[in-house]
């Protein structure tokens, strides 16, 4: 019985550092502006993500420039 006590108790230890290591890295918000590329600020996950993916060389520029289009008119629409 006390092997589940110490569990939780490491489990919630863990829970408070990891939680401890991102507010100070920046904070619990996901909805912190960041920037990409070329320094402008990014407005969704989608886009981040293509970014990346362009950046480490799975896209063409031609396919990035396709889909960041996509993205753009798809954020237009709503």
């Amino acid at each position: 019985m006390i092997w589940i006590w110490t569990m939780l108790l490491v489990a919630g230890l863990a829970l408070l550092v990891a939680t401890l290591v991102r507010v100070l890295a920046g904070g619990l918000s996901d909805e912190a502006p960041r920037s990409g590329a070329a320094g402008r600020p990014v407005s969704s996950r989608a886009q981040m993500v293509l970014e990346e993916r362009h950046m480490a060389g799975e896209l063409t520029t031609q396919e990035y420039e396709r889909r960041r289009a996509a993205l753009s008119e798809r954020e237009e629409a709503t």
